[in-house]
């Protein structure tokens, strides 16, 4: 039976309408201006179908992304776009990581494939390695799928290493889907991107979304780049003929006015806060793993759940228990205004303090 298995859903619970929701990585800047103005001037125009090929949005997004506009599809959030790869490549095995986004597995599952999992290793700081382009040799997969930087241990992939995985799948004339969703959050976006490989490797895909990094995520905007204009065409054929909605694709278009200077000011932000949060937890005894985007992987060392202690104290975060080769020791926490990250280390202090006074 279909289960929610996401962050962000905590002001749906009862009760719970004030709790500072920190199971969900949101832009902390919050939504721009010129976003929201956007979305409220393009009320009056939802009377109309939506442009099916978003070619107004495609065009910003080509100049944005420096690729040309007819390898671009955009979709209803990097979701949608997961879910319909399998059936636009046909995919009867596919590769994932363990632990990574459970779409991959979910929107494999859906299609009927074989899912092949790879685990990472916490000695190895659930780095990829060449023991997963060893898998690629041996599995022959129809698609690989690999997060970067990976959700939700935030770790990055280099370029170099992913140059090497596309040559691999080339070899086995696999897909490689390489999701950026949280890429530009970080200090080395330029260094790990795949977007250089497009044109030599037409069996490259790259999935990114304006939910994260734009603080829209109920708007719902993703998109896909690919080189391989088959492929294009395949995405739309395979799903609705409206895939963006007007208002999304307004604020998309929006976004994209001020996207180099909001990029910075979000990097710059994030990876200030992100490192402070990560000095204190260590502080408290918990291993944290250097995260590269807006949020924190850590394993706590304390034996209660520290989610459901922090839920009393108004704050949610992510327990990571549902994640393949985690168990519930390991959690994850986004970023947040510097308001509610000093209410979040405040109320883990607390915590930790009570329970060593029971102890």
């Amino acid at each position: 039976m279909y289960k929610y298995s996401h962050g962000g859903n905590a002001a749906f619970e009862s009760g719970n309408e004030d709790i500072i929701d920190l199971s969900a990585n949101i832009n902390p800047l919050g939504i721009p201006d010129k976003v929201r103005d956007a979305i409220i001037g393009e009320i009056p125009r939802i009377l109309a179908y939506p442009d099916s090929s978003s070619g107004k949005l495609r065009k910003k997004l080509a100049e944005f992304e420096n690729v040309d506009p007819d390898w671009l599809f955009c979709g209803n959030g990097a979701s949608d776009i997961i879910f319909r790869l399998p059936r636009v490549l046909q995919a009867e095995k596919v590769l994932i990581t363990a632990p990574t986004f459970s779409d991959y597995e979910r929107a494999a599952d859906s299609f009927g494939s074989k899912i092949i999992y790879h685990a990472l290793s916490a000695a190895n700081a659930f780095d990829m390695d060449k023991g997963f382009i060893d898998a690629v040799q041996a599995e022959k997969p129809d698609l690989v799928y690999i997060c970067n930087p990976n959700n939700p241990t935030g770790r990055l992939t280099d370029a170099r290493f992913i140059k090497d995985l596309l040559d691999s799948c080339r070899e086995n004339e696999a897909f490689l889907a390489v999701d950026e969703c949280f890429l530009e959050f970080t200090e080395k976006a330029e260094d790990c991107t795949s977007k250089d490989f497009l044109s030599d490797y037409p069996k490259l895909v790259i999935l990114k979304a304006f939910t994260k990094l734009f603080t829209m995520p109920g708007v719902r905007l993703g998109y896909a780049i690919c080189s391989d204009p088959a492929i294009i065409d395949s995405f739309y054929f395979h799903g609705p003929d409206w895939p963006v909605s007007n208002l999304a694709q307004a604020a998309g278009i929006a976004a994209l006015d001020d996207a180099d200077r909001f990029v910075r000011a979000t990097v710059e932000y994030v990876s200030k806060q992100r490192k402070h949060i990560e000095n204190e937890l260590s502080k408290l005894g918990c291993r944290t793993f250097e995260s590269s985007a807006n949020y924190v992987f850590f394993q706590s060392p304390f034996s209660f759940d520290l989610r459901e202690e922090l839920n009393k104290e108004g704050i949610r975060i992510r327990s990571c228990s549902n994640y393949r080769a985690l168990d519930d020791s390991y959690y994850r926490i986004a970023v947040s205004t510097e308001e509610n990250n000093a209410k979040l280390l405040s109320a883990m202090e607390k915590i930790a303090a009570s329970r060593q006074l029971m102890n």
